[in-house]
């Protein structure tokens, strides 16, 4: 029988429900050290994923994240510097955000892989490599959140728990 998503899929990670707000996406991203959470509705419904890099674009001052030109999303402005933030304009930036819901940041669903619980593994680990991140697992027919197919949910649980061989400890 050929191994499948579900079999490996991490079910234990934390998640935002919709009216979640920034008060708690920044907690769970730097206490669990995640990247992204996915968001869903009261019914358990998926509705996209809340990223770290998301929060980060969230501290930084808008004029340095604003784009005219979408092919420029990326690189924005390269030299900052003529620009000064103290610590204490990173927290107050932090606070100005706390009650925006997090459901008005999800990323780009085009840039979120997804997956059937029934999908072969192979599968899986194929869009963990094309897309370089986690892959969300949503039941086909009631869009139900699931889990979360990482490359350490596949090695962990097709080679075992690793431990790092005694040579190479310090």
């Amino acid at each position: 029988m050929s191994l499948l998503c579900k079999d490996v899929m991490l079910t234990d990670q934390p998640v935002l429900k919709a009216t979640d707000t920034m008060r708690l996406a920044y907690p769970l991203i730097r206490q669990k050290g995640v990247r992204f959470l996915p968001v869903i509705d009261d019914d358990g419904k998926y509705l996209g994923v809340f990223t770290s890099s998301t929060l980060v674009r969230l501290l930084l001052p808008t004029a340095l994240t604003i784009h005219p030109n979408r092919k420029d999303a990326d690189t924005g402005i390269g030299h900052l510097h003529f620009f000064h933030m103290k610590e204490n304009d990173f927290h107050e930036r932090l606070e100005a955000i706390q009650d925006e819901k997090v459901v008005d940041y999800l990323s780009e669903a085009s840039n979120i892989p997804t997956a059937k619980p029934e999908t072969p593994i192979l599968e899986g680990v194929l869009l963990l490599y094309k897309y370089k991140r986690h892959v969300v697992i949503v039941d086909e027919n009631t869009h139900q959140y699931k889990g979360l197919l990482t490359i350490h949910s596949v090695l962990d649980n097709i080679f075992g728990p690793y431990d790092l061989p005694n040579d190479l400890k310090e």
